[in-house]
């Protein structure tokens, strides 16, 4: 556009160079300034900067009820309700046997001792200080409030009997020690609602333990109990002193040179891999004659054969 201009008004080489040499130092004097300022600008320092979220809020005028999308993050607070200054009286006392009014005495809320009173009733137990911690409802400074009035009373066979045998002013019944013996359970020959009697067992564990018994053939000692699957160890500490087998009572047992794969696999303790193992031994060397027989098979351990031998007729 420049060179049409120039050729219109028959401009000289020598004056369109003059002109382009004067452009440049117009253009030069017109930018000066701002390339000044720029080079003059002080370096970046955060301090020098007024950052607005983190600024004091002493002469904040915001109303009342006006939400502050400015305040320090710092100033947020971490409003935990069990954290909360609790009124309550505090005196000593059994967190397994505490009722309702008691905790609520304690000045625990409604929601946090309907948790523990829900934990007791599953056969949960507490048996030192700490296991209250546990509880998810009660938070550290709750616990370290309670702490020091906790006394957790030794769980016996009398306790679980007297705790049932109370009468409606709170004391025990003068029955309560004659009681004992119909708590016991012959784990071999009772049914689901003599199971359910035992303080933590509910129908599901009643259920299985009769389950069991049935795929086993019978017990042969009270600490297969421990075996029912999701049982606390707790609660089968707690019902050990209820249990017996009755001396005269026989379990089946399994014909281990005539069952198939199958059947075997059904026992409980036999797997399918074992019970294919047994058949495969037995039909290439013959008939076991005893336990130093089964022995041979690869995949039975002596923990294996420990367990299951109550069980084998030959």
């Amino acid at each position: 556009m420049l060179r049409q201009f120039f050729k219109y008004f028959k401009f000289s080489r020598t004056e369109q160079n003059g002109f382009f040499v004067l452009s440049i130092l117009m253009l030069f004097l017109f930018s000066f300034p701002f390339i000044a300022n720029f080079f003059s600008k002080p370096d970046l320092n955060l301090e020098n900067y007024n950052i607005q979220a983190f600024t004091s809020v002493e002469n904040d005028t915001t109303d009342v009820g006006q939400s502050n999308e400015y305040r320090s993050l710092g100033e947020q607070k971490d409003n935990n309700p069990y954290d909360k200054k609790v009124e309550g009286i505090l005196f000593r006392f059994d967190p397994n046997r505490l009722d309702q009014a008691g905790w609520l005495k304690l000045g625990l809320k409604e929601k946090q001792v309907q948790v523990i009173l829900n934990y007791r009733e599953k056969g949960g137990r507490f048996y030192k200080k700490e296991d209250l911690a546990k509880i998810y409802s009660i938070s550290p400074a709750t616990f370290k409030r309670l702490k020091d009035y906790i006394e957790i009373e030794p769980a016996t066979v009398k306790n679980q009997v007297q705790s049932i045998e109370k009468n409606s002013t709170g004391w025990f019944t003068n029955n309560a020690e004659n009681k004992l013996k119909s708590l016991e359970v012959d784990i071999n020959n009772a049914d689901t609602t003599a199971f359910i009697a035992l303080r933590g067992i509910g129908s599901t564990f009643a259920k299985r333990i009769v389950k069991y018994r049935e795929s086993l053939g019978g017990f042969v000692s009270v600490d297969q109990i421990k075996e029912i699957y999701g049982l606390p160890v707790e609660t089968f500490e707690a019902i050990l002193p209820f249990l017996k087998i009755s001396s005269h009572h026989a379990v089946s047992k399994l014909t281990i040179n005539e069952l198939d794969v199958k059947s075997l696999s059904k026992h409980p303790y036999i797997s399918f891999k074992q019970s294919t193992a047994i058949v495969n031994y037995r039909n290439q060397h013959g008939h076991f004659r005893n336990l130093e027989d089964l022995k041979k098979v690869i995949l039975l351990d002596d923990d294996f054969l420990r367990k299951l031998a109550p069980y084998l007729i030959f």
